[in-house]
């Protein structure tokens, strides 16, 4: 395992956190002044990442990427964290359909999609999750029939993501009921302007409307938008989730979810003395501390297996269970240190840090979910750690 990055990696950061910092300094003076609608900057500040040259560090140049090196795609994710950046808004185009497209695609996918994910001209949602085939995704129910050049689809997905603002939608369904769950499903690029799709958003606990339900009602989808084989879809969405990533950027954010609590309990008050002065509460953010930092060295063996070629394995899943659990955990003290105020609505004079421990602990429960529930992550590490049986298909 590495612990350190060459000269050439840190001259590469140095770089970049210079334009960042005035980059920053811009997008935070054009929201001072009214910043417009939120999408639409959103949209602005991927662009911007994307035409400085800062964005699918790892796609082909043929298709708009820059064939960065592994580590430098990290260190961009890195300084983005660390200066609290603004997310980018095509995130599913980024991580999940992008990365498929490169692999798996055609070479007229490739230069139809690509260079519009990365501008963020067109945006993505992801149809896999449906209601009672979330954490056992291969239990999916959602029909697609051939018919001649066209797919037929019929069906409902669920926790879709950014479903009302997105143009496309990755999407799996299942074209061959009769065969092993795993073995019937087809992969497919989703207009979402197609005829007969309609999404509708869910409100989540926490107030918000981010994820959305979706039905399908005999919409027509090409048969040149399917990826891969005809029923080769889980191969193509296994590979696509597995993709291996650090977690170096999520140890950045939770470095600054510490940091917050610790400011949080140096400053409420507990009768004769602060919240910081309590032992359990000092324990709890040592503990913390403690779980933040394994995570960061897992964050390097992973990155040091990514450049070996050996790929992180089971790693990418104790990371994100970890990853999740802590983010809860954060959540639930910032909640216990505000004491009575943490009930206090978002709106009110009296509200600690403008509701953010409010809105993060609903936020955190998602962690646990998004991505592989906590469940799935728990039996990938029992199959790959310790060794257990497989769960059978079905």
């Amino acid at each position: 395992m590495d612990l350190t990055f060459s000269v050439q990696d840190e001259a590469f950061r140095a770089r970049f956190r210079a334009w960042l910092e005035e980059a920053m300094a811009e997008y935070k003076e054009v929201m001072r002044a009214g910043g417009g609608n939120p999408l639409e900057q959103s949209r602005v500040w991927q662009a911007k990442l994307y035409e400085a040259g800062y964005l699918g560090m790892a796609w082909p140049r043929a298709y708009g990427g820059q064939e960065a090196s592994l580590t430098e795609q990290v260190i961009v994710s890195e300084e983005l964290a660390r200066a609290k950046a603004p997310g980018t808004i095509n995130t599913i185009g980024l991580t999940i359909a992008g990365p498929t497209i490169v692999q798996h695609g055609t070479e007229a996918q490739k230069q139809r999609f690509l260079p519009k994910i990365l501008t963020a001209e067109e945006l993505w949602c992801q149809g896999f999750s449906e209601p009672g085939a979330g954490s056992d995704l291969p239990a999916l129910r959602t029909r697609a029939e051939l018919k001649d050049d066209h797919f037929v689809v019929n069906g409902q997905k669920v926790w879709t993501s950014g479903a009302f603002f997105s143009n496309w939608c990755a999407l799996l369904v299942r074209t061959d009921p009769s065969a092993p769950k795993r073995k019937g499903i087809t992969y497919l690029l989703c207009d979402m302007k197609s005829p007969g799709i309609e999404v509708r958003p869910l409100r989540n606990a926490g107030g918000g409307s981010h994820f959305c339900e979706v039905f399908f009602d005999d919409v027509k989808i090409p048969r040149e938008n399917m990826v891969g084989e005809l029923h080769g879809g889980w191969q193509i969405a296994r590979s696509t989730l597995e993709h291996e990533r650090s977690g170096l950027s999520g140890v950045i954010a939770l470095e600054g979810n510490l940091e917050r609590l610790w400011q949080l309990a140096s400053t409420i008050q507990r009768g004769d003395h602060k919240a910081i002065d309590e032992v359990m509460v000092r324990h709890q953010l040592v503990q913390m501390w403690f779980e933040k930092e394994g995570l960061r060295y897992l964050g390097f063996r992973n990155l040091s297996a990514q450049i070996s070629g050996s790929g992180a394995g089971v790693s990418g899943s104790l990371g994100k269970l970890v990853n999740s659990q802590l983010r809860q955990k954060m959540a639930s003290l910032g909640l216990e240190i505000a004491g009575p105020l943490a009930s206090v609505a978002k709106k009110s004079p009296h509200v600690l840090d403008r509701g953010r421990w409010q809105a993060g602990y609903f936020d955190a429960l998602g962690y646990s979910i998004g991505g592989g529930t906590s469940e799935i992550m728990h039996n990938a590490i029992a199959e790959g750690v310790l060794g257990l049986p497989h769960s059978a298909d079905q």
